[in-house]
């Protein structure tokens, strides 16, 4: 394809396959391609983590002891570049103080208490390297609040024809920085007030890419508009807005190449809209993975593959797992997460064995059979801003059952609002008993041999591609470049 001219650096905490730990990583492993295959120049920067470090094929060395300010004081790092893929490089930032560790955020316990240092050298090493590299590119698009801090400096013309597009791929992680830390940021004073980066006495790196950006995505219509009310916009609200001429809201693509049915290397069999017969194969074998009865081949399975945290509505089922177990139905949970779900759910492991298969951790190979042998996915989010397991789902046939929020609401399509059939059910009230209600409605229509099937085709006729979300960035971009340099439109 004939390239369109524009060249854009995608600065990110994660990029799979080099090191991931959700849906960003799953992001920025994919975008970049798309936007690559639509004829820009893309590179990737990502610290230097030290899974990344085993996983990257091949590396050299493009700078040494790179001066990156730190507050009043420098730090050094090296510039790595490998291939995130065939034309698209990937810029890695080592400085193995900040990023030779197990995990990219938390050691088990917690978060890195010096997180917010590490992501605040990350910010400042990126219009550092485009600096000493002459490399100005058209777009800088910074992802959640450990690229936030990219917007203000840019601001401060850093690289003066270079625009800045700010992603949001979760509100709820505001980025803080403690007062104490606050030298660290290496801005102006102007930039420190409640105008600014202040967020209740601290400092919010996401608020600073929120502020400072010409344009502000996320990453689905429906989060766009949630942001903006005082229940999702985590304090920013207001913010959210006065900006809201230049946020924008575009779903996620699916990488249909990891995620098909017909092509999954993962699972017992294949199986596509032509041919369901493979998905009672992969029922079968999920069974036995997860050391659950054969008996539970003719009644529902759900499966949930989820972080175990408040906002994924784990509560939710912890609350109505007495009436869920008494409908009969199995359910298969991957997931990893806080340690008060990781004792509940293995507590009800115990108590309903045979119909409650549980495995605690990350395992992809999984994750894959689970959407491919369950009938049903459970994601009863509190707020969930795209879905991406959920649009996965979808294409194996496996029947979402989702609360209508963000993502969820845009890419599952209940029977009460479409032809009869629809791809999921959704349930609007954070509740247990609405959850329940959801699940009883979909074990209704299980019952209905030719309605299910007819459900899980509409599901599977649902596509969502990379190249169609970087359409919609292309057009968000050439408007922030429009804004920073002044030209009329």
């Amino acid at each position: 394809m004939k390239e369109n001219g524009l060249s854009i650096l995608v600065a990110a905490s994660e990029a799979a396959p080099l090191a991931m730990a959700g849906g960003l990583g799953d992001v920025i492993g994919n975008l970049p391609l798309a936007l690559r295959d639509l004829g820009c120049r893309v590179a990737v920067v990502l610290p230097a983590y030290r899974q990344a470090l085993a996983r990257i094929q091949d590396y050299k060395i493009t700078a040494r002891g790179l001066k990156v300010p730190m507050g009043r004081s420098y730090m050094t790092a090296d510039v790595l570049v490998g291939d995130l893929a065939t034309g698209v490089p990937v810029l890695l930032i080592r400085q193995d103080e900040f990023y030779d560790r197990d995990e990219i955020y938390d050691n088990g316990r917690g978060e890195y208490p010096d997180n917010p240092e590490r992501f605040i050298f990350f910010s400042h090493s990126i219009p550092t390297l485009c600096l000493s590299s002459g490399f100005h590119p058209d777009i800088i698009l910074a992802n959640d609040w450990h690229t936030g801090l990219v917007m203000p400096l840019l601001a401060e013309g850093i690289l003066p024809r270079t625009a800045g597009v700010f992603a949001i791929h979760n509100m709820g992680y505001l980025g803080l920085v403690p007062g104490d830390r606050k030298k660290y940021i290496g801005l102006p004073e102007k930039y420190y007030g409640t105008q600014g980066l202040e967020y209740y006495g601290q400092m919010s790196l996401l608020k600073a890419g929120i502020l400072y950006s010409q344009a502000v995505t996320t990453v689905s219509p429906s989060y766009a508009r949630e942001i903006q009310t005082p229940e999702y916009g985590s304090g920013l609200d207001g913010l959210m807005r006065s900006i809201r001429v230049r946020l924008f809201g575009i779903l996620n693509g699916v990488d249909y190449q990891a995620w098909s049915p017909a092509t999954d290397t993962h699972i017992k069999a294949n199986y596509s809209t032509a041919d369901l017969s493979g998905k009672r194969l992969c029922k079968q074998e999920l069974l036995k993975v997860m050391g659950l009865p054969d008996e539970l081949s003719d009644r529902p399975l759900v499966g949930m593959v989820t972080r175990l945290v408040d906002q994924k509505g784990c509560n939710l089922v912890a609350e109505g797992a007495k009436r869920l177990f008494d409908l009969d139905i199995g359910i298969v949970l991957l997931g990893t997460g806080d340690e008060k779900y990781r004792r509940l759910f293995s507590t009800l492991q115990s108590r309903y064995p045979r119909l409650f298969g549980l495995k605690l951790g990350f395992d992809e190979d999984l994750a894959h059979k689970i959407l491919a042998g369950s009938d049903m996915l459970l994601t009863p989010s509190l707020y969930e801003p795209c879905g991406l397991t959920t649009m996965c789902a979808l294409h194996y046939g496996t029947i979402p059952i989702v609360r209508a929020t963000g993502g969820l609401r845009d890419t599952v399509l209940d029977p009460n609002e479409g032809d009869g059939h629809g791809t999921g059910f959704k349930f609007s009230r954070f509740q247990s008993g609405e959850l329940i209600k959801a699940i009883e409605r979909a074990y209704g229509v299980f019952q209905e041999r030719k309605r299910w099937k007819a459900m899980m085709l509409n599901a599977m006729a649902r596509e969502f591609f990379w190249r169609d979300s970087a359409r919609e960035y292309l057009a968000v971009f050439d408007q922030a470049i429009a804004a920073r340099r002044g030209i009329k439109q």
